[in-house]
């Protein structure tokens, strides 16, 4: 399971500025779509990740996979949770996406 955010990004492989969606597996992922200033559901007790559990301050990094809607590559985005808000994110250039 994931999450979904959504964002306007600049498609790091065609360049042109879409609409779309990022998964992301932070927080309690039980496929909830969420878009920048939303506060982010944490898993309660047992988890099958670190990564859905509530870090301390409720501050927390992590990455997420797109797939551009208008040329149909991919890429990925880094995510950032301050204080359980997804305050931001921005394209990782350094890693390569699966479509060539």
């Amino acid at each position: 399971m994931y999450n979904l955010l959504l964002i306007n990004v600049k498609c790091p492989r065609c360049n042109e500025s879409v609409n779309a969606e990022a998964e992301f597996k932070i927080g309690l992922m039980n496929l909830d779509t969420y878009k920048l200033g939303d506060e982010l559901k944490w898993a309660i007790g047992r988890a099958k990740s670190p990564h859905q559990l509530r870090p301390q301050n409720g501050d927390s990094i992590g990455e997420g996979y797109v797939c551009c809607p208008n040329c149909e590559k991919d890429f990925w985005v880094v995510i950032k949770i301050e204080h359980d808000i997804i305050s931001s994110f921005e394209v990782d250039i350094t890693k390569k996406g699966y479509i060539e």
